[in-house]
């Protein structure tokens, strides 16, 4: 799984990653209940949700069909159950009141998610890119091989993307936009994301950390590092070619994420830091301020 707070690059990791041969991103699996069973938002591959074959496949694999699902019932469980607050319930492996049941029946439709996603995978890789830590924390109670790359990224040029109007595709005629968050707001999911994930090795998960600055200057061997961390080998054949910085991307069958997941064809990786010129002088000092202590620790610039 993928994780960190959003507007990091965990979206472009995946697609890279999914470009590698033993690898398949799956989106943020998080929200597949309500964006893809719900609203049928497009998949990654530009069909709407109900229309792509390969979760069509998923679906018949795991449930018969996809209408078997009580699709209000499962984002409602969802939304009961995956909470930061309700963190000491998630490390106990346990659900209290009305999350008992909720929490037994997200465990039985997930269970049945994966292992429907791994076959319809043929044993390869499964890339979840959703983000969330309280999700990490619920996962480790399914029967996968569950192990966490944190993507980090300098928490200034995180709070000012999230600070920008952008635009969700997916969501067709509806229009709608991705939220946004004010700096104090984004530097304290930065901060939580980042530690919420670190502790998840106290419970004996595997948590690489992979810096977008680095992943942008040298994404060859960021790849190899996270191959290496899910027990594969990097051979020439595995390792997606990076020619000049370009990168050529397959339609990729991910329910959800940031708008970049269409992108197909040759892409250049454009290292964005668009915050050190463009970010207002107090919004950066103030995200400088709130997060220096981690910055520090990530051994970000101070300045």
């Amino acid at each position: 799984m993928l994780g960190g707070f959003g507007r990091s690059g965990s979206t472009l990791l995946e697609r890279c990653l999914a470009q590698c041969e033993d690898f398949m991103g799956l989106g943020e699996l998080l929200h597949l209940w309500e964006r893809g069973l719900r609203d049928n938002e497009l998949c990654g591959c530009g069909l709407p949700f109900h229309e792509c074959p390969v979760w069509q496949q998923i679906g018949v694999q795991a449930y018969g069909r996809w209408g078997r699902i009580d699709t209000d019932q499962a984002i409602a469980d969802r939304r009961t159950v995956i909470r930061n607050r309700f963190l000491p319930e998630l490390i106990l492996q346990r659900g209290f009141g009305q999350r008992r049941q909720a929490r037994q029946r997200l465990l039985s439709n997930l269970s049945k998610l994966y292992r429907a996603a791994d076959t319809v995978a043929d044993g390869k890789v499964l890339v979840d890119s959703s983000k969330h830590p309280a999700y990490a924390y619920f996962l480790r109670s399914l029967p996968i091989d569950l192990r966490c790359v944190l993507v980090v990224r300098d928490p200034r040029g995180v709070a000012y993307s999230w600070s920008k109007v952008v635009t969700r595709p997916e969501t067709g005629s509806r229009a709608e936009d991705m939220p946004r968050y004010s700096v104090p707001a984004s530097i304290f999911n930065w901060t939580t994301y980042s530690l919420l994930f670190h502790a998840l090795t106290l419970l004996r998960i595997p948590v690489l950390t992979v810096h977008y600055e680095e992943f942008m200057t040298d994404p060859t061997r960021t790849l190899e590092e996270v191959i290496r961390f899910a027990g594969l080998e990097p051979t020439q054949a595995r390792v997606p070619e990076f020619a000049d910085g370009h990168i050529t991307l397959d339609a990729h069958h991910t329910v959800a994420g940031n708008p970049m997941r269409f992108k197909v064809g040759q892409i250049k990786l454009k290292f964005d830091n668009a915050w050190t010129t463009q970010m207002k002088d107090l919004d950066r000092r103030l995200a400088t301020t709130l997060s220096a202590p981690l910055r520090l620790f990530y051994r970000f610039n101070q300045r």
